[in-house]
C-alpha cells in the first residue's frame, strides 16, 4: 500500500518537511487535535480532510473560511489528489507526494514550497486582475514641483506581493508580457481618479521586443487614456539593434506616446540607439547617482558631461533613485531637470494622494478595484 506525504514549509521556522498523511481520516486545521495542526490566523479550526479510496487520495473542505485549493483551483466537493499536486490550506502551499518518491535535493524542496503558492496563485491574479497600481513622484529639481508619476504595481495575494515576485511566477509560466501589459492598463485606469489626470511612466518588458507584433498594446494604451499623457519606459539594454529601436520610436510617435530609455549606465549605456530613437526622457539608474554628492570630482565631472551631452540632442535627464538631500542638491548643480527616488516621494497606492499638497491634489473619493485579501479563520 502507498503511503503518502506533504512536504513544505509548515512551521513559522520556515523549515521545509514531510508529514506521513495517516492515519486516515487525516484532518488540518488550526485546532490541537487536528492530524496536522497549522497554528496560522488563515487557517480555520478544521480545515480539510484527506483520506483513500482503494488506495487513490482524495480531498474534501471541511468549511473552511479561506479555503482549500488543489493546483490553484478551489475545493468546492471532493477531489483526487495526484503524486505532486499542490495543495493549499488558506495561504499555505504544500506538495503532496508519494513517500517512495525522493527529491533530487533539500534545496530543491525548499525552492519548490517557496514557488509553489506563487504559481498556483498567479492564474487568480491574472483572471480577476488583482493588481494596485502605485505611484511615485517624478519631481521637477528646478521647482520641486511633481510633474508625472511612475506606474509601479503591488499585490495583496500572498506570494505575489511585489513585481519581482510577480514576474518570478509569470517567468514559470512565459507570460511576462501579459502580466506588464496588465500592469500598465491597471496604471492608466487608476490614475484617471486624480482630480487632474497626471502624465505617467509606464514599464515594459524585456520580452515585449521579441517582435513587433508584440506592440499592439500601444494603440489600446492610446485609446483608452486619448488625451492623457504617456511616456513608455524602455530599459536600455532591452532592445539591442538600431532598426528595432527607431521602429518602436515611430510608432509611439504615431500615437502621441513618448519614451524613455530606464536604467541608463547599469549595464551596457547603448549611445548608437540614444542618438537614432531620440527618447524624450533619459533615466540615469541608480548606481550613478548613489552617492554622487560625496563622489571624487573626477566622477561629477564625467557625470556631468553626461548630462551636458544628453540635453545638447535635446533629450531630458532625470536622475533616479535619490535618498538624499546631498544627492538632490548635486543632481540639480550637474543640470539634471527631473529625478525621483524615496527621498522625493515613496510609490503609495492613489488614495494617498487625495489631499496631498502638490500641483496634482485631488479631494475626491477614490475607491481602488478590491483585492481578495484572506480573512481570519
Amino acid at each position: 500500500m502507498p503511503e503518502w506525504l506533504l512536504v513544505g514549509k509548515m512551521s513559522a521556522s520556515g523549515e521545509s518537511c514531510s508529514k506521513l498523511i495517516a492515519p486516515l481520516p487525516f484532518r488540518v486545521g488550526r485546532r490541537p487535535e487536528a492530524s496536522l495542526t497549522l497554528p496560522r490566523a488563515t487557517v480555520s479550526g478544521l480545515h480539510a480532510e484527506l483520506f483513500t479510496v482503494d488506495d487513490r487520495l482524495f480531498a474534501r473542505d471541511l468549511g473552511s473560511t479561506n479555503g482549500t485549493f488543489i493546483n490553484g483551483e478551489r475545493l468546492l466537493d471532493v477531489a483526487e489528489i495526484q503524486p505532486d499536486d499542490v495543495i493549499q490550506f488558506a495561504d499555505l502551499a504544500l506538495r503532496v507526494m508519494h513517500s517512495s518518491a525522493k527529491c533530487d535535493s533539500h534545496t530543491r524542496s525548499e525552492d519548490f514550497c517557496d514557488h509553489a503558492l506563487a504559481r498556483v496563485q498567479f492564474d487568480t491574479l491574472l483572471r480577476d486582475e488583482i493588481i494596485t497600481p502605485y505611484f511615485q513622484p517624478i519631481v521637477d529639481l528646478r521647482t520641486g514641483a511633481t510633474q508625472a508619476f511612475e506606474v509601479l504595481a503591488r499585490s495583496r495575494l500572498i506570494g505575489l506581493e511585489t513585481p519581482g515576485r510577480m514576474f518570478a511566477a509569470a517567468a514559470d509560466l512565459q507570460m511576462e508580457a501579459r502580466l506588464s501589459d496588465l500592469m500598465r492598463r491597471k496604471g492608466v485606469e487608476v490614475s484617471e481618479h486624480f482630480h487632474e489626470t497626471p502624465p505617467v511612466y509606464l514599464n515594459t518588458h524585456p520580452i515585449e521586443f521579441v517582435n513587433d507584433a508584440a506592440w499592439e498594446w500601444v494603440s489600446q494604451l492610446r485609446e483608452m487614456a486619448p488625451t492623457q499623457k504617456l511616456i513608455i519606459e524602455v530599459h536600455e539594454a532591452a532592445v539591442t539593434d538600431v532598426i528595432s529601436v527607431a521602429r518602436f520610436r515611430a510608432l509611439l510617435r504615431d500615437h502621441d506616446i513618448g519614451l524613455a530609455f530606464d536604467d541608463f549606465g547599469a549595464g551596457q549605456a547603448r549611445l548608437a540607439e540614444l542618438a537614432s530613437a531620440r527618447p524624450d526622457c533619459l533615466k540615469f539608474d541608480r548606481s550613478i547617482i548613489t552617492g554622487l554628492d560625496q563622489a571624487e570630482p573626477s566622477r561629477q565631472r564625467f557625470v556631468r558631461c553626461l548630462v551636458d551631452a544628453i540635453r545638447d540632442i535635446g533629450v531630458t535627464p532625470l536622475a533616479e533613485g535619490i535618498e538624499t538631500l546631498g544627492e538632490q542638491q548635486i543632481c540639480a548643480e550637474l543640470g539634471f531637470e527631473l529625478a525621483q527616488g524615496y527621498y522625493l516621494g515613496m510609490p503609495r497606492p492613489i488614495e494617498s494622494y487625495c489631499n496631498w499638497s502638490s500641483p496634482l491634489p485631488s479631494d475626491d473619493v477614490v475607491v481602488c478595484p478590491s483585492n481578495r485579501v484572506l480573512e481570519p479563520a
